[in-house]
């Protein structure tokens, strides 16, 4: 059941372009909802015919569904439904600034709330109830995800978290000096300006200081980004860095309250953007978590070079069939 042809380098864009980006007109669905404050959440979804388990997605940081084309489909292909909210302030989705660049979230509990009214509002009202359901999440959707398996008990059978940001790499910054920075912030009123360390979007491709290693994925993305202003959200916050700072914190914190969870990391080796000392702080306190390093790749797995991306989405797949067994039961 597990054996789909995964797309190389050379055959990547025909399939993209040949019979994916069709798919997704002729079968991925469409629309908004509106969260507690009456920010529009944009989704996607498809549902195959008798689908063997649900599959939620949760982005990371700056991304859109555009990105994630390639494995929904996989995801698809398999017999599983897919549902894929664009996180408030990304993608078609409300919450952006004038500057639409910019990323702004006042504390990640918004993005806890509007993942659960996903569910309650979309994913509740088409999808079958008795199907098993997994949690797939990248990067800043891995901190979200995990703070909502801690606030929100039994609503998946597993989790998926990909390269998670359970803790930010600051860069070797100082919890004195991030205190200053925090009441920088409130003097002047920089909550919603471009963080230090941040940058806007200027339209140049930068590939080889990118998180990817795979060229034809991260042009396939960037074209997209480049042709759309609201693809185009690229820099953070102070709000956005102070509220993921925040996050983390909690999410190790109140680590043990995931443990009704089977959780599954995977751990980028050549990974920047986090510290993973947060995945051996969370797995020491969560005993139901494991965890495993791809010691080559760069922060985006899924992007990453052909062997590892066949090792990773191998493991993902079993972990779906794990974690499904049989979604009718």
């Amino acid at each position: 059941m597990n054996d789909i042809k995964l797309l190389g380098e050379d055959d990547f864009y025909d399939v993209m372009k040949g019979t994916v980006q069709p798919w997704i007109k002729s079968t991925v669905k469409s629309g908004y909802f509106e969260s507690y404050d009456f920010t529009e959440i944009h989704y996607y979804y498809a549902i195959p015919e008798n689908p063997r388990g649900i599959i939620v997605m949760v982005h990371g940081f700056c991304e859109f569904f555009g990105k994630y084309h390639e494995m929904a489909w996989y995801f698809y292909q398999l017999g599983y439904a897919f549902f894929f909210p664009e996180l408030r302030g990304h993608g078609k989705s409300g919450g952006k600034l004038p500057e639409k660049d910019l990323v702004f979230v006042k504390h990640y509990e918004q993005y806890v709330i509007d993942v659960a009214l996903f569910l309650e509002k979309v994913v509740d009202k088409v999808a079958d109830r008795k199907l098993k359901r997994v949690l797939f999440a990248h990067s800043m959707g891995g901190a979200v995800a995990a703070l909502f398996l801690e606030e929100y008990p039994n609503k998946f059978d597993g989790a998926i978290l990909s390269s998670p940001m359970l803790m930010m790499n600051t860069g070797g910054m100082s919890n004195f000096v991030i205190n200053l920075l925090h009441l920088y912030v409130i003097i002047f009123h920089r909550w919603k300006k471009l963080s230090v360390g941040q940058k806007h979007f200027d339209g140049v491709n930068i590939f080889d200081h990118s998180s990817c290693q795979s060229r034809v994925r991260y042009d396939y993305m960037f074209d997209m980004r480049c042709k759309d202003s609201d693809y185009q959200t690229y820099g953070g916050t102070y709000a956005w860095v102070l509220a993921s700072l925040a996050a983390d914190k909690l999410i190790l914190q109140d680590a043990k309250k995931a443990s009704h969870t089977p959780i599954f990391i995977f751990e980028a080796g050549k990974d920047h953007l986090v510290d993973k000392r947060g995945y051996e702080i969370f797995t020491s306190r969560d005993k139901n978590v494991r965890t495993y390093c791809f010691e080559t790749s760069k922060h985006e797995i899924f992007n990453a070079t052909e062997d590892v991306r066949k090792e990773y989405y191998r493991m993902v797949f079993e972990l779906l069939d794990e974690y499904m067994g049989d979604s009718n039961e």
